[in-house]
């Protein structure tokens, strides 16, 4: 028996889902999710700040912190972040006396992502215009007019997925000049990041009874479950089959 293991895409979320029509798709979702029976979540705050957090929650579980008021929690993270809405609702249903923080955000002096963005519309324009035009084709996935499950549904499907990596493959991997490899500057970092990511993920695995649900940005989907299919440590169910 293995650990299973279910990666969850999410959107960055700002302080519109607090509305109270939002507030109430944030509840449904979780309880959908809830059904995927959790024993620990993941989620995307470096592992430095997850005593910060964790302090939060149980702010949160004892009454102290609302998360359906806009403001900023003493962790410094403001209350409409994607960890307080979905992870502490999911967490405290599932009877949970903690959250996982499983990211890494260091700099390893590389170019930032903007940085190699600049350096492209400049140096090669015809590269950097199909680069946008492939990001505003997934801009489809905007969720404004849907409920969170269903933007959660789309931003979860494979074919997307697989449209939101390859912009690093078939565009950044090939913003360069001689031996200055640009946009290879940025992606080390991101697949270091996604590594370190993998290997939190597995740390926690603990037990082979373990349920592990980690939640992060869509973007990291297609590199964390390439990762976990390869290392065959863990069974893999997806989000879709609980978002229906």
């Amino acid at each position: 028996m293995k650990p299973t293991v279910m990666i969850l895409g999410v959107f960055h979320m700002d302080d519109q889902v607090l509305e109270p029509q939002r507030q109430a798709e944030m509840e449904e979702t979780a309880e959908r999710l809830c059904r995927f029976r959790p024993t620990k979540i993941a989620v995307e705050i470096p592992v430095k700040s997850g005593d910060l957090v964790n302090r939060d929650y149980r702010a949160y579980l004892d009454g102290r912190l609302s998360i359906k008021t806009p403001g900023v929690a003493p962790s410094g993270y403001r209350t409409s972040n994607e960890v307080f809405q979905l992870a502490f609702r999911l967490a405290e249903r599932c009877g949970h006396s903690q959250i996982h923080a499983t990211d890494w955000m260091e700099n390893v002096g590389q170019r930032s992502c903007g940085d190699v963005m600049e350096w492209a519309e400049k140096h090669q324009p015809d590269l950097y215009r199909d680069m946008m035009e492939h990001a505003k084709k997934l801009e489809r996935h905007d969720h404004a007019y849907r409920p969170i499950f269903r933007i959660l549904k789309d931003l979860n499907d494979p074919a997307f997925n697989l449209a939101d990596h390859q912009i690093y493959i078939r565009y950044f991997a090939r913003i360069a000049e001689g031996t200055d490899y640009v946009g290879i500057d940025w992606m080390r970092w991101w697949y270091q990041r996604n590594l370190i990511i993998f290997s939190n993920i597995a740390a926690i695995a603990t037990q082979p009874e373990d349920r592990i649900l980690a939640m992060y940005g869509c973007s990291h989907n297609h590199l964390l479950l390439q990762f976990l299919r390869e290392s065959e440590l863990f069974e893999l169910e997806s989000p879709l089959d609980y978002l229906d």
